[in-house]
C-alpha cells in the first residue's frame, strides 16, 4: 500500500518506504527558566483578561515531572464569562522518554465556551503539539495524563512572568500586545510597538539563531530584551528582561540589539522586543505495517484512484510551527460511485490531530466510479516537512522575531 505524503512546500508524491527516520539523538538536557522573572505586578487597563496555563502530569496515578518542557501560550478573552475549560490529554512514554499516543481524554473538554482572542489554533491542537515535544525519563510509561488548567486574571493582576509569556510565546499583534509591551517597558516607556519609536534604522543586526545549544527537536525557546535609545540612535542599558532559559539566545539577542543603530532623534525609553527559535525537526515515530484484515476487499491501486485535496496548509499548524512530523492510518470503504465512507482512524502518531486531519482528507476524497465497491481499505498518510535551511538561508519556520 502506498502512502500519501503531505509536506509544507512539497508536491504530493507516493512512496513505499515502510518507516520514518529515527528520532534525533540530540542530547535532551532541559532548558531551565531564567531567574530574571521576578513576579512584579503591573497596573494595566482591565479591558482584557489573560488565561494563564498550568499543567499537572501523572502516569499510573503518580505525579511525574518532564525532563524537558517549554512554555504554553497565555490566552486572552474579553470577559470572565468566557472561561476556558481544562484540556485533558492522555498519552504514553516510550523507552527513549518521548511522548506518543497523545489523545484528548473522553471526559476532558478541550474547546472554549466563548470567543477566544488567541491563539488562532484549535486549543487542543496547540497543547497536543506542545506535549509531543516534551521529554520524560527514558523508560516506558503508560496510563499517563496531562491536565492543563487556565486561570483567568485581569491585566492589573498579571505578573511579569504572565506578561512575558503572552508577549513572547503567544506572539499576537494588536492593542493588547501594545499594552503589555508598555508595561514590560517600565515607567515612562515611549518606544512604541515597533521597538524603535517610529525611527528608521541605520544599521540592523539580528541574532545568529544557530549558535549554542538549541532546543531539542520539536522544542522552542524565547527571550525578551529591554533597552533605551540615546539621541545618537544607539542602544543603552540592554538587558534580558525574561527568558525560557536559553542563555545562548539571550546573549545573541542582547548583542543584536546593542549593534542595531537608529537614526538620531529624541531619546527613547523602555524598548522591548522578543526573539524565538525552535529545535530541529522531530520525525514521527515509526509507522507499523497494517495488520492483516480477512474482511478487507481492496484493490492494490486504491491510493492512485483517490483524488485527494492536498495543500501545504493541510499540515496541522501547531505541529508545523514546532517542526513535528506525524502520520495516520485511515480505514475506509469506497462505494461504486466513488464516495468514501465508514471512516476509521486505526492509529495516529504522535498525536490524535494527525488522525483527525487524515480522516477529514479521506472523507473529502473522491474516486472514479467502478463496477465493485472497496471494503475496509487502509491508506497510510505521512506528514513530512522540508529540510530546514541552515545559515543565512534559514527560514522563518526555524527562527522568529516579533
Amino acid at each position: 500500500m502506498r502512502a500519501v505524503l503531505i509536506g509544507l512546500g512539497l508536491t504530493l508524491t507516493l512512496t513505499t518506504s515502510p518507516a520514518l527516520a529515527a528520532t534525533s539523538g540530540q542530547a535532551l538536557e532541559p532548558l531551565r527558566v531564567s531567574p530574571v522573572r521576578d513576579g512584579r505586578l503591573f497596573v494595566a487597563e482591565p479591558s482584557s483578561l489573560l488565561q494563564v496555563p498550568s499543567t499537572e502530569i501523572a502516569c499510573g496515578g503518580q505525579p511525574i515531572q518532564p525532563l524537558y518542557a517549554d512554555d504554553l501560550a497565555v490566552g486572552a478573552v474579553r470577559s470572565a464569562a468566557h472561561e476556558r475549560p481544562a484540556v485533558v490529554l492522555t498519552f504514553s512514554v516510550d523507552a527513549q522518554g518521548r511522548t506518543r499516543d497523545i489523545r484528548p481524554a473522553p471526559d476532558g473538554p478541550s474547546n472554549p465556551t466563548g470567543p477566544i482572542i488567541i491563539p488562532q489554533l484549535n486549543p487542543a491542537e496547540a497543547e497536543q503539539a506542545a506535549l509531543a515535544a516534551w521529554r520524560f525519563q527514558a523508560a516506558p510509561r503508560a496510563d499517563c495524563r496531562a491536565t492543563i488548567r487556565y486561570s483567568t486574571k485581569p491585566l492589573e493582576a498579571a505578573t511579569t512572568d504572565d506578561l512575558l509569556r503572552y508577549f513572547a510565546v503567544t506572539r499576537t499583534r494588536g492593542a493588547l500586545r501594545d499594552i503589555v509591551a508598555r508595561r514590560l517597558g517600565g515607567p515612562g516607556a515611549d518606544c512604541g510597538s515597533d521597538g524603535r519609536g517610529g525611527r528608521a534604522a541605520r544599521t540592523i543586526s539580528v541574532p545568529d539563531f544557530k549558535i549554542g545549544r538549541r532546543p531539542p527537536p520539536g522544542g522552542r525557546s524565547w527571550t525578551v530584551v529591554r533597552w533605551n535609545v540615546n539621541a545618537a540612535g544607539r542602544a543603552t542599558g540592554v538587558e534580558t528582561l525574561g527568558s525560557s532559559g536559553d542563555i545562548d539566545l539571550d546573549r545573541e539577542a542582547r548583542r543584536a540589539v546593542a549593534d542595531t543603530v537608529l537614526r538620531p532623534g529624541a531619546p527613547l525609553t523602555g524598548c522591548v522586543f522578543n526573539f524565538n527559535r525552535i529545535g530541529d525537526t522531530l520525525p514521527a515515530p515509526d509507522m507499523p505495517a497494517p495488520d492483516q484484515d480477512p474482511q478487507q476487499v481492496c484493490p492494490a491501486d486504491i491510493s492512485d484512484r483517490l483524488r485527494l485535496t492536498v495543500a501545504p496548509e493541510r499540515f496541522p499548524a501547531a505541529f508545523a510551527k514546532r517542526r513535528i512530523e506525524g502520520w495516520a492510518l485511515i480505514r475506509f470503504d469506497l462505494a461504486t460511485w466513488g464516495q468514501t465512507g465508514a471512516l476509521e482512524v486505526i492509529d495516529a502518531q504522535p498525536a490524535a490531530t494527525f488522525g483527525e486531519d487524515g480522516r477529514r482528507m479521506i472523507g473529502s476524497a473522491r474516486a472514479e466510479a467502478a463496477p465493485t465497491a472497496a471494503v475496509r481499505c487502509v491508506v497510510p498518510i505521512r506528514y513530512l516537512l522540508p529540510v530546514a535551511a541552515s545559515g543565512p538561508e534559514a527560514t522563518r519556520d526555524d527562527v522568529a522575531t516579533d
